[in-house]
């Protein structure tokens, strides 16, 4: 695997993060710089870099275990295997922390919306199972942000699927066609009464589901097939060529602010071009110009290079955790944050930012001590007995 390209991988995932982290604290700062407060508004298309990510390495494994394994079960086997023991051991932790924070509310005389929407034992089931991101209550409600790991999940059920179905072009444009058409469907009969004239509200179950987070998935699936040596770094590009990936990415965020968050034109139809701006950004940085990464080697970027290194290693877990920093700021904070003028609430807002991705981190490197690290050693052994059992039919 590429070192240059796992870092450009991370740097996506760092980028994601932070985005998120922001537009979830800024809502506690009313009187932040309009512009500031347009900005922070984009960080929830963090989401959508995710999905990009996952999609993009998804098939990179596949390929890669493909190309060791003969029989297409092993394949599948160890994707599943590698997949929910890198999601669920730290998804069913959160949903237990999640759970006594919600109930300790309570008894403290609390609302339990004050932390998450109300739910029953049903939406917890299935968000154990992962199928929540098909229930309005249990989508969201059960684990602040989880939403985003059960359209992901879905996706993993089928990927294998796809990867098989789509070892072509053709037939990936097939498969292609097939998703947006069931993905249009969907949406069609669940939230337009038949028709495809309707308004997707941001942040409703309408806008997390998969008939519109999806297509994501099916832009980073082409990204990979159509760039991957773009972003492998096996391929020159030129100059030009970088700076082009670079306008494109602005061209889309500028598309993804119009239809989403700034003017509100579609919400149907943003993440998508999310999507599209974070493919474009993505291979802007994995095509960088020696001149760019003599930069990237001074001193003055060595620090800021790193840090996006350390947390996009553990962007899941942050993504998971940083929620606790946010009720924390939410119960502790918010009539100071709310009667700050504009200049002391973008100070207190960057303070703010830094220090719930600093307790994030810190929370997240102790749950991948206690929890991560023992899963993805058990993880190794049931991969090492499916070889086992798949022995005949590996690649030499």
């Amino acid at each position: 695997m590429d070192k240059g390209r796992v870092a450009a991988l991370d740097a996506g995932r760092a980028l994601a993060i932070v985005g998120v982290v922001a537009v979830h604290l800024s809502f506690q700062f009313p009187n932040l710089p309009h512009a500031v407060t347009l900005m922070a508004r984009m960080g929830q298309y963090g989401v959508q870099l995710f999905f990009v990510i996952s999609a993009i390495t998804i098939f990179m494994t596949l390929e890669i275990d493909h190309e060791r394994c003969t029989d297409a079960r092993h394949v599948t086997l160890r994707f599943y295997i590698k997949r929910f023991f890198r999601i669920a051991p730290l998804y069913y932790s959160a949903i237990a922390v999640y759970g006594a924070i919600s109930y300790g509310a309570m008894q403290s005389g609390y609302e339990r919306a004050w932390v998450l929407g109300a739910h029953g034992p049903v939406d917890i089931l299935l968000n154990v199972l992962f199928l929540h991101a098909l229930s309005p209550t249990a989508i969201n409600n059960v684990v602040p942000g989880g939403w985003s790991i059960g359209v992901e999940m879905l996706f993993y059920l089928i990927a294998p699927l796809l990867f098989f179905a789509a070892m072509n072009r053709v037939r990936l444009m097939l498969a292609t066609l097939l998703l947006l058409a069931l993905s249009v469907a969907t949406l069609s009969i669940g939230d337009c009464n038949g028709t495809l004239d309707c308004q997707v509200s941001n942040n409703s179950f309408s806008y997390f589901w998969p008939p519109v987070q999806g297509p994501c998935f099916i832009v980073g699936m082409w990204a990979w097939y159509g760039f991957r040596s773009h972003l492998l770094g096996t391929s020159n590009v030129t100059k030009r060529g970088a700076w082009l990936y670079f306008a494109l990415a602005v061209i889309f965020a500028i598309a993804t602010a119009a239809l989403g968050v700034w003017l509100a034109k579609s919400h149907a139809f943003a993440p998508v071009f999310a999507a599209c701006a974070a493919v474009a950004f993505l291979l802007f940085v994995c095509s960088q110009s020696d001149a760019v990464r003599r930069l990237m080697q001074s001193r003055a970027t060595f620090v800021v290079r790193q840090c996006a290194s350390a947390l996009g290693r553990e962007s899941y877990g942050i993504y998971l955790w940083h929620f606790i920093c946010v009720y924390a700021t939410f119960h502790f904070f918010e009539s100071t944050f709310r009667q700050t003028d504009r200049d002391m609430s973008l100070a207190l807002y960057a303070v703010t930012v830094l220090t719930a991705l600093l307790a994030s981190y810190g929370l997240s490197r102790l749950s991948d001590r206690l929890i991560q690290g023992r899963a993805t050693r058990l993880s190794r052994k049931l991969l090492s007995h499916v070889d086992g059992r798949f022995g005949a039919s590996r690649r030499s």
